[in-house]
């Protein structure tokens, strides 16, 4: 097969990276590119954003092409924070979408493109591909959704939400559930990250077809990490944004019950809290403890993760997949967590992770994992083995690359 004119569209930079979905873009830019002629276009919102993406994307894009519409400038910006999002939460309808996807800003993103001639086009999230409509009828279309919006509804439904501020957030992600299909029906390939999300398509009765790609990553980093035979030091590590309502949640969790549990058998465990935005509430709770320390965000995670022995991860409820628990595997740290949280990840309890529900199960395996060399080892070394045959580069986003070179266009 001839190789493939490829246009990716993100509705934001994707350099400097800060979040696991710049991740996976980037990733699936370079991977692609090693087969077949890729642009790389954007929504931009600082000049700075230009020059990071026309540089650090040079090796791989023939053309960085950068976009910004009104909903881009600094105004707009004000707007929001201060009246618009207040109107939109009001109205249930989603703020982002039409930060992206609005007609204006569609309108011009799908008169760049169409300037070009393209096999594929592959937007990244359903709320930034309103732009698809207006795309010239020969390209396919491809969605990469990273999350869908009935995870989300699930865990509404389960009550792992704020019901009391977002007292218009079920009619809110209604509205989200009928704008997610209406793109996926003008799409000719959904890109999903987890099977879950495939188990969605077929129970939702969806018609685009899908394939699974997970968010591959570049793990040589993490791998080179040695699996120590002991710790000299007991740091149990927990990793993820703490910007998130969900970490949160689960850190409330692990701070007023679980880790209580964990140090009335074992004292000498460290407690470890890493992730970007650390709250303001999670510094007055343990100021006055000097087992817990909070790191805030660091550029190289690896130092951390090289003095932990083990990761907890007790989220209630999650959604989309969980990027930085692959770097825990990858780098040998076994990972104890629940449902949940390991679900995206495919972890088989007792084999490459733990999965356990109770706080008291929570503690019993963390304990288990301290005192017990041979146990930790074992599953550090399945952990990895799991990364490097499902979450490397080439078991991922290679597969991508593969189903797409075999794809016939449009015009043929």
């Amino acid at each position: 097969m001839k190789k493939k004119s490829i246009l990716i569209f993100a509705g934001g930079s994707v350099l400097p990276v800060s979040g696991m979905h710049q991740v996976r873009i980037l990733n699936q830019i370079k991977s692609l590119a090693k087969d077949h002629y890729v642009d790389f276009c954007f929504l931009y919102t600082k000049k700075s954003q230009i020059k990071a993406n026309k540089l650090g994307l040079s090796e791989y894009c023939r053309m960085v092409i950068p976009i910004k519409t009104i909903t881009q400038t600094l105004i707009y910006k004000i707007l929001s924070r201060f009246f618009l999002k207040t109107v939109f939460q009001w109205l249930a309808f989603p703020h982002d979408y039409f930060t992206l996807s609005n007609l204006f800003t569609s309108k011009i993103i799908a008169r760049k493109i169409n300037s070009k001639k393209y096999d594929l086009i592959i937007s990244h999230y359903w709320q930034a591909s309103g732009f698809l409509k207006y795309v010239n009828g020969f390209s396919l279309k491809v969605i990469d959704t990273h999350y869908m919006v009935e995870e989300n509804i699930s865990l509404y439904n389960s009550g792992h939400y704020n019901h009391i501020n977002d007292r218009r957030l079920g009619q809110l992600l209604q509205r989200e559930l009928q704008l997610q299909k209406k793109y996926f029906e003008i799409s000719d390939l959904l890109v999903v990250n987890s099977e879950a999300q495939i188990s969605i398509i077929r129970q939702e009765g969806y018609s685009t077809p899908a394939i699974c790609i997970p968010n591959g990553q570049q793990l040589d980093d993490f791998l080179s990490l040695k699996i120590p035979d002991k710790h000299h030091e007991l740091n149990l590590l927990f990793y993820g944004s703490l910007h998130n309502q969900f970490n949160q949640k689960a850190l409330i969790r692990l701070l007023d019950k679980i880790y209580p549990c964990i140090i009335q058998t074992n004292p000498n465990i460290k407690l470890i809290i890493l992730g970007a935005g650390p709250p303001e509430w999670l510094f007055r709770q343990t100021m006055n403890n000097p087992n817990i320390i909070i790191t805030g965000f660091m550029p190289d995670v690896r130092e951390i993760l090289k003095k932990c022995f083990a990761c907890i991860l007790p989220l209630e409820s999650a959604s989309g997949f969980r990027g930085r628990t692959v770097e825990l595997l990858a780098s040998g740290i076994p990972v104890i967590g629940t449902a949940n949280a390991l679900k995206s990840v495919n972890i088989s309890h007792g084999i490459n992770g733990i999965v356990a529900e109770s706080d008291e199960e929570l503690c019993s395996w963390v304990l288990k994992i301290a005192s017990d060399n041979t146990l930790r080892i074992r599953i550090a070394e399945e952990g990895r083995n799991h990364a490097i045959q499902n979450y490397t580069l080439e078991a991922t986003h290679n597969k991508l690359n593969l189903y797409l070179t075999n794809l016939s266009p449009k015009n043929e």
